[in-house]
């Protein structure tokens, strides 16, 4: 319910503030975002999975949503966004408090939008194949390889998104300190859950 409710009010969010825009682009504006505020924070906006595929970066849960291949939250998101001609989303005129959204995810997603919000789906499927996240797979590929968020956690040279590599390396030592907190609950019989990957940190 949360992923799925912060989903849709970061779709809703990125219309509001570009207009129309087809379910690439959306799902590669969002990753950026992720992306942002993950390499800054060291969290990302939606917890969604991520998938490389032969196209690009996916967020599986985004493209289900976009796909209206999903069921919790679909009257909210029908409530606030629509399909329109060629394949295009718009958001419909409402007044939401964006309750899902932090500030710093708003920060993210007001990055996102001036920064790339005018590229076309292509010319972000271009630029999110430079990050070695997608380009690391992009031989192995069959049908779609998971990609652990914390291998989201890189930049390159120039970075758009304005990460550094001592940033992005205090990060990932935060989010290991956090790991290794829950693993020394888990010995000391602490009711503490713990997950098979590092995903659940991110969320």
């Amino acid at each position: 319910m949360i992923v799925s409710a912060t989903i849709i009010e970061s779709l809703y969010y990125i219309l509001k503030k570009i207009g129309k825009a087809d379910k690439l682009k959306l799902i590669l504006l969002l990753h950026l975002s992720d992306k942002y505020s993950l390499t800054h924070y060291g969290r990302t906006i939606t917890g969604d999975v991520y998938y490389a595929t032969n196209l690009c970066i996916v967020g599986k849960n985004t493209k289900d949503i976009l796909n209206f291949d999903f069921s919790v939250s679909k009257d909210y998101f029908l409530n606030l966004i629509e399909k329109v001609e060629n394949y295009n989303f718009k958001a419909k005129e409402k007044d939401i408090p964006f309750n899902m959204l932090s500030e710093t995810d708003k920060e993210a997603l007001d990055f996102v939008i001036k920064k790339f919000g005018n590229m076309s789906s292509s010319e972000l499927v271009e630029l999110t194949h430079k990050y070695p996240e997608w380009e690391q797979y992009k031989d192995k590929i069959v049908k779609r390889e998971c990609v652990d968020t914390i291998e989201i956690l890189s930049t390159i040279e120039n970075d758009p998104l304005e990460s550094s590599k001592e940033h992005i390396e205090f990060i990932k030592e935060m989010l290991l300190d956090k790991l290794i907190d829950r693993i020394h609950n888990i010995e000391n019989n602490k009711d503490v859950e713990i997950y098979g990957t590092a995903d659940e940190l991110f969320k």
